[in-house]
């Protein structure tokens, strides 16, 4: 399965449909847009999609600070690559499972992920999660 593939398949339930893909940052946020070239931010940690508009608007996001900080992913991935080297091929960091549902943000909790797979996993839970309140609990069942 491509990345375009598993965008559509985990985050489609939000109404995008990508028809290209950009750009992917050191955490797996992905840049992509669809047919009539609007643009998309996906934030997986964030289980977040922004919409973007013109590709000129997405890259004025892009270079605001924030945002930046955001795509490169700053000190985080600075000491998760420290600790655990470069991601494989096709891998991105991220929090592990667990601790990206807790927002637990450290770099002892940083993993690498097939970006893939972390496309797949946060657009699933996202949506499984997209109506509860802040703060409410919650419980990770593996389903094989």
């Amino acid at each position: 399965m491509s990345l375009l593939d598993a965008v559509n398949e985990a985050w489609g339930w939000t109404g995008i449909t990508a028809s290209r893909i950009w750009a992917h940052s050191p955490m797996g946020h992905l840049l992509v847009s669809d047919p009539d070239e609007l643009f998309f931010y996906i934030d997986p940690d964030g289980m977040a999609v922004l919409p973007l508009g013109s590709q000129q608007e997405a890259q004025a996001y892009l270079d605001e600070p924030e945002a930046n900080e955001l795509w490169w992913g700053g000190e985080l991935v600075e000491k998760a690559r420290t600790i655990m080297g470069d991601p494989p091929e096709g891998s991105v960091f991220n929090l592990k499972p667990e601790k990206l549902i807790e927002g637990d943000y450290c770099a002892q909790n940083m993993w690498t992920w097939p970006l893939i797979e972390l496309i797949h996993f946060t657009g699933s839970v996202a949506e499984q999660i997209k109506d509860l309140p802040d703060g409410s609990q919650c419980q990770l069942k593996i389903i094989e």
